[in-house]
């Protein structure tokens, strides 16, 4: 019996009546499959493939014609994986990663450059990593895709090759590690200082106007540091971006809590109570094909020496 006749006997529980040859398969259905579990719907499978939601669809009954069993069940939230999707989607992404390993060789002896697309919270993004990156990519052979949103990018979602996010991802075949502890403070610019009452302690805070998150669209439960003072703060201006919340402290709208890297080279940016802070940790993860991959490494590599170097940028001291 071959290997994959024993893949799909475990699929189907061993209810295996007359089946066709299966180098017969159509291995590009199951780049459908991938895309679909990734992405959960039709439409959002169809844009990152480049094809229609139809064509999506049909691979997928092809598919399922194939294996006989059904793999997806749709409700209002999109297509889910049914036990037997569960149980193929580990095969088809070892296949997914043969393939990029053979890419691998073969991106090599032609001498093509490497694409690496790395998944960035926006705030570790534009304030830290962009400029850094663009200036280490000048004399390598790597293309980079730099995404950077006010969200999470996940290594289990295919996305991306390498993410940085405030909390450990979940999943399997996934290699991650502490990138950076950073810390945050309350700021206000110069003339917002010199304008109004001052902050000596915590309880004057309350007297104060703040910038800060909308509350029902914060991605991360380790950016709801406002309440950590207390939940009677009067957040008068929310954004969903940090970029946005900066601006908004730097025209004097209120009291703003910043990442330290992110007010480090804005002079007018005055810290407040430097003995309270907050202290968060950004994640570094990719496959755990990583020491597969030369240029994917030595980009892992690149961040994560970056972030140690510049350990004084992310971690304020507690004394102004």
């Amino acid at each position: 019996m071959t290997l994959l006749l024993l893949v799909v006997k475990n699929i189907l529980g061993g209810r295996v009546g007359k089946i066709r040859d299966l180098s017969q398969l159509n291995w590009n259905d199951l780049k459908y499959f991938i895309a679909l579990v990734r992405n959960g719907r039709l439409s959002l499978a169809s844009k990152k493939l480049g094809c229609s939601h139809v064509t999506i669809a049909n691979r997928i009954e092809a598919l399922e014609q194939f294996m006989q069993t059904k793999l997806f069940f749709k409700n209002s939230k999109g297509f889910h994986l049914t036990k037997s999707g569960e149980k193929l989607l580990p095969y088809a992404e070892k296949c997914e990663r043969t393939l990029r390993l053979a890419n691998e060789v073969y991106r090599k002896e032609q001498k093509i450059h490497s694409k690496i697309r790395i998944g960035v919270t926006e705030g570790f993004g534009n304030y830290y990593l962009a400029s850094r990156l663009a200036k280490w990519i000048k004399d390598k052979a790597i293309d980079v895709e730099l995404i950077s949103l006010p969200s999470v990018t996940s290594i289990s979602s295919g996305a991306v090759d390498i993410s940085v996010t405030l909390d450990r991802q979940k999943g399997i075949d996934i290699i991650q590690k502490k990138l950076t502890p950073y810390t945050l403070g309350i700021f206000a610019c110069t003339e917002y200082i010199a304008n109004n009452i001052p902050v000596q302690s915590r309880t004057d805070l309350l007297q104060h106007p703040f910038v800060g998150y909308i509350e029902d669209l914060v991605f991360s439960e380790s950016l709801r540091y406002h309440e950590e003072i207390s939940p009677e703060l009067k957040i008068v201006y929310k954004s969903t971006t940090i970029h946005t919340q900066r601006k908004a402290v730097q025209t004097g709208v209120g009291l703003g809590i910043l990442p330290h890297y992110v007010a480090h080279d804005y002079s007018t940016l005055l810290r407040l109570l430097p003995e309270l802070q907050f202290r968060r940790e950004y994640w570094i993860s990719t496959s755990k094909d990583l020491h597969r991959f030369k240029d994917l490494k030595r980009t892992w590599d690149f961040i994560s020496d970056s972030c140690e170097a510049d350990r004084h940028r992310f971690v304020a001291e507690t004394h102004s």
